[in-house]
């Protein structure tokens, strides 16, 4: 009993912990929020970054998961937000729990960085049925590179831990149901090289398919995703907007009240929350004269020239009701006039 106790005891970090970035330094772990995005609940940059190479560092993980899909993501400054749209490794399958490393992640090539550039790295995988897990360390870029104990230190393999699948399409929570490539055997010993967890691809006919279950996710997992879309392309929240409103080719207009607006200028790419309503032009004159473009205008123009349509008609109608109200006047009789009749009643 007293076995089965300290057994059961033994399962439980595996069981309640997913996945820990313990290099560079995460900025911390609950459980409870490891789904939120885009920190996992911790989302303000912690006080101690940590120092890492222009030329290239590990990312040392804690798996507590047999089999989980994972991505590497950067965002730079010193307060990113959550504009993670910069990826240093794509999605790949990992399999096996305890230490793995990313061995020798570096910059995309064309990114002008220099020492002193501060960033936050992103890790996300999907070791939860409700949607993907997030950690996040905050770094600072150096030019000194790691010496090789202090790569071995960072950059360590549990027995049996091993990359399945690399360069998987899609996020670790919307990946394809087959891999572009399979790999077999263990993940590579940590070395200066930093090849670590980046073994010898094997792939072809006879490679088998990974079967992936479907789960039809809810609307709020939509939401997840469209988010996730967005911080991809880098959106801004654009702070004070009092209205927006969308011109429809019927002559109508989507109109928003205050809304929140995040757009991504170079992507070209506006997102707007709040509540539309479909308005005739004429309600927002004309407050909304100086957002009106040529097509609008001419909408305007053709209601205006209707409205005084309607109005003449409106005019014409009531002089002909004039004219039908004299005609009821009966005609006066020749001879008669109101002092006769008076002196005749005296």
């Amino acid at each position: 009993m007293i076995f089965s106790a300290l057994a059961l005891f033994s399962l439980l970090p595996l069981s309640t912990a997913h996945f820990l970035l313990t290099y560079p330094s995460n900025r911390g772990f609950d459980d409870d929020k490891a789904v939120t995005f885009p920190c996992g609940g911790f989302d303000s940059v912690s006080s101690s970054r940590t120092e890492i190479p222009l030329s290239g560092f590990p990312v040392q993980l804690d798996m507590h998961h047999t089999q989980t899909n994972i991505e590497v993501l950067i965002a730079f400054g010193n307060d990113p937000g959550s504009n993670y749209s910069t990826v240093l490794r794509h999605t790949f399958a990992q399999k096996g729990p305890g230490n793995f490393c990313v061995g020798q992640v570096s910059l995309p090539e064309g990114l002008n960085i220099t020492a002193g550039t501060n960033a936050t790295i992103q890790v996300v995988s999907n070791g939860d049925p409700d949607g993907g897990l997030f950690q996040c360390g905050d770094v600072t870029f150096v030019d000194t590179p790691l010496s090789t104990d202090d790569y071995n230190s960072h950059c360590k393999n549990a027995t049996g831990v091993q990359v399945t699948s690399e360069n998987i399409q899609g996020n670790p929570n919307e990946t394809t149901s087959e891999s572009p490539s399979q790999t077999s055997g263990g993940a590579q010993s940590a070395s200066p090289t930093g090849l670590a967890a980046h073994p010898t691809v094997a792939s072809g006919k006879g490679t088998p398919r990974r079967k992936v279950k479907k789960v039809h996710k809810s609307a709020g997992t939509d939401d997840k995703k469209l988010q996730t879309a967005l911080k991809k392309l880098n959106v801004q929240p654009i702070q004070a907007i009092e209205e927006v409103n969308m011109f429809k080719t019927d002559g109508n207009v989507i109109h928003f009240s205050a809304p929140k607006v995040h757009a991504s200028v170079p992507a070209n790419t506006f997102a707007i929350y709040g509540n539309g309503e479909d308005k005739e032009l004429t309600e927002l004159v004309p407050g909304i004269l100086n957002q009106l473009g040529p097509d609008s205008l001419a909408s305007l123009r053709k209601l205006a020239e209707s409205y005084q349509s309607m109005q003449k008609e409106k005019g014409e109608d009531g002089d002909k009701k004039d004219d039908d109200d004299d005609d009821d006047i009966p005609d006066l009789v020749a001879g008669d006039n109101f002092e006769s009749k008076a002196a005749d009643v005296e």
